[in-house]
């Protein structure tokens, strides 16, 4: 009896263990994520561009910002206030500073009061220069003088708005050159700004290179430590300085990485005769082998691999001469969950 007890027993752990294990398992597959085919994927882009990738003349060059000034007093004054930091990104229109306004309202008080009394004037020997009880030349002199008091008060209203200092632009506050307390004249500097969201490489190129340079040139431009971008030219210099160089600037595509900033060294190569630009994509929008090399193209949301030809490689950036154009759309990033004819997700 107690033998059949134990079998029994046994039975019945046995029938336990079995059933939690495979209750488990079922919790464990519950658990385990799996990709759900229709949604998109995010990625990363980049745009294939129009430039040269080939081995012409290097010229360096340094990177500017196209929006780059000081912020000047218009008005004397001592500094009240500072209402922003070194660092600080301000928008067009933003306070910088406040200015002592105290003396120049007292003034405009006066100023508003003399008008007054001269508008009563002006009115009352009106009235009596129609009524022949004083001569006109009398009312032409209070016109006189009223008129000389409202441009005063105007001009004391404009001095006092002047007081408050903005900024002209939008931009980075770079540098604060005044403090609480400083006395301003007239055309001193304020505050140092900055917009590098529009940089542009200024290059000064001999007599004998200007040619090389024409306005909408599509170039590679490499800055030191950064990736390749690719700039266009904006303007090249009809006027040498005093050693015969010519100024070429060259506007920057944005970035938005922080890579390149105003006052960084960077480098181009002029374009040789008979060169014609071709569509560059950045390094890292290939797969594949470098025999056959591929990209996603994103077309009407969804990602397409397709196989190009390469050329040149330079500084980060791949020269492509079939398969794509410029204006197409490749995926950079995102790769791990990708695939051909997936839906995909970018901003």
């Amino acid at each position: 009896m107690k033998r059949w007890m134990i079998w029994i027993a046994l039975g019945a752990l046995v029938v336990l263990t079995v059933w939690k294990l495979a209750s488990n398992k079922r919790i464990v597959q519950e658990r385990v994520y799996r990709h759900d085919k229709s949604a998109p994927v995010h990625v990363g882009v980049d745009t294939v561009r129009q430039a040269l990738l080939g081995e012409g003349t290097r010229y360096s060059g340094t990177v500017e910002a196209t929006h780059d000034g000081r912020v000047m007093a218009e008005v004397p004054g001592r500094v009240v206030a500072l209402d922003v930091k070194e660092g600080e990104w301000v928008e067009r229109g933003a306070v910088i500073a406040r200015l002592d306004g105290e003396l120049l309202r007292l003034q405009l008080e006066a100023a508003q009061v003399q008008v007054g009394g001269l508008e009563k004037d002006h009115a009352r020997y009106t009235i009596l220069a129609k009524a022949d009880a004083v001569q006109a030349v009398q009312l032409e002199k209070t016109d006189v003088a009223l008129e000389a008091a409202r441009i005063q008060r105007d001009n004391l209203k404009e001095q006092l708005r002047r007081t408050t200092i903005v900024a002209p632009f939008s931009g980075q506050v770079v540098q604060l050159l005044v403090e609480v307390g400083t006395v301003l004249a007239p055309s001193m500097p304020v505050a140092q700004l900055t917009d590098h969201r529009a940089m542009e490489l200024v290059l000064l190129v001999p007599a004998s290179d200007r040619g090389r340079f024409r306005i909408g040139d599509a170039l590679t431009v490499a800055a030191s430590g950064t990736r390749s971008l690719v700039g266009t030219v904006s303007s090249v210099g009809d006027r040498g300085d005093g050693a015969h160089n010519f100024a070429v600037r060259i506007a920057l595509a944005s970035s938005t990485d922080d890579a390149i900033r105003p006052g960084m060294s960077a480098s181009v190569q002029a374009p040789r005769k008979g060169e014609v630009p071709g569509a560059v994509i950045p390094a890292n929008a290939l797969i594949g082998s470098t025999l056959q090399p591929e990209v996603y193209v994103v077309q009407d949301g969804i990602a397409q691999r397709r196989t190009i030809v390469t050329t040149a490689t330079s500084g980060g950036l791949v020269a492509v001469a079939e398969g794509l154009k410029p204006g197409d759309i490749v995926v950079t990033s995102g790769f791990i969950s990708l695939a051909d004819g997936m839906p995909v997700r970018y901003r």
